[in-house]
């Protein structure tokens, strides 16, 4: 698919943008930009997509994007207000040699490495949020070492994982335009039983056509793909509710149990009830 290309402004008096975005500007379809991005979920939960992947994020999450990678950070409530803390920057923003600087060989490393998606784990997560809070308040010199302190901090913890699983690729716009209806229309009923082929009628294709096209663009079928976003909905509310594992089971969009089991156990790598005894953090696992 080819996400909506984003062009990002820039002012004179600074190198790179830092700034917090409040519904409705937080919430941009699936969408990608030649800028690397650092961003801190401030305020509400939802669904990431992150290149291949499909998980969960919620508040105090930090992500670090390598540039042209689409995302999508899709807000549980579409009625409620939700923010985040963005800094984005290029790799030209502070001239062409300084990523080339052995004091910046962890960082530029990083930043190699940032086109498979980084989701930052619990306590580095939550210092690193810290320091994003208070970045676009700062000016000059001190704004800069901040984003840098940042970049350098995660580059030398080992403190994170990995999102992405596949190549970056564009395609065309009509591409674009099919693939953010299927990835709607799919949020919205996903705990309905859904057939392929009304899928496929949203893209004009036959099933057949639908599913190669979709398998291609997305490098997973269909099928996985909507196995994936209920498992992460099945995930939230074991962590945020007391609904019974039954519950959230049909709540998900199964309607079988042993089929839900094997889903969760399979993506998840554990049982849905020892997933909700551990207090695990929202599902992340992608690909």
């Amino acid at each position: 698919m080819k996400p909506l290309i984003q062009k990002l402004p820039l002012d004179r008096q600074s190198s790179f943008v830092a700034r917090t975005y409040t519904t409705p500007e937080f919430e941009t379809p699936w969408h990608q930009h030649v800028e690397y991005e650092l961003v801190l979920e401030a305020t509400g939960s939802g669904t990431a997509f992150v290149g291949d992947h499909i998980g969960t994020y919620r508040e105090g999450d930090v992500f670090l994007l390598g540039k042209n990678l689409p995302h999508w950070f899709r807000k549980k409530d579409q009625d409620t207000v939700a923010s985040a803390v963005v800094l984005q920057f290029r790799d030209d923003s502070f001239g062409d040699s300084f990523w080339a600087l052995p004091e910046m060989q962890p960082i530029h490393s990083l930043l190699q490495n940032a086109k498979q998606g980084i989701a930052l784990d619990t306590g580095l997560r939550e210092e690193v949020g810290r320091r994003l809070r208070t970045i676009e308040f700062l000016t000059g010199f001190p704004q800069l070492a901040a984003l840098l302190e940042c970049l350098h901090q995660i580059s030398t913890s080992g403190h994170f994982h990995y999102l992405n699983h596949s190549p970056i690729v564009s395609y065309s716009v009509e591409d674009q335009n099919r693939i953010r209806r299927v990835f709607e229309y799919s949020m919205q009923h996903f705990q309905q039983k859904i057939r392929v082929q009304d899928v496929a009628a949203l893209t004009h294709q036959s099933v057949s056509a639908f599913c190669h096209y979709f398998k291609k663009s997305t490098k997973k079928s269909y099928i996985q793909f909507l196995t994936e976003i209920r498992i992460a909905h099945a995930c939230k509310l074991l962590i945020t509710t007391d609904r019974t594992v039954t519950e959230i089971c049909y709540e998900s969009g199964f309607y079988n149990w042993s089929n839900f089991s094997s889903h969760f156990k399979s993506l998840v790598g554990m049982s849905p009830l020892r997933y909700r005894e551990q207090g695990s953090a929202p599902y992340t696992r992608g690909g």
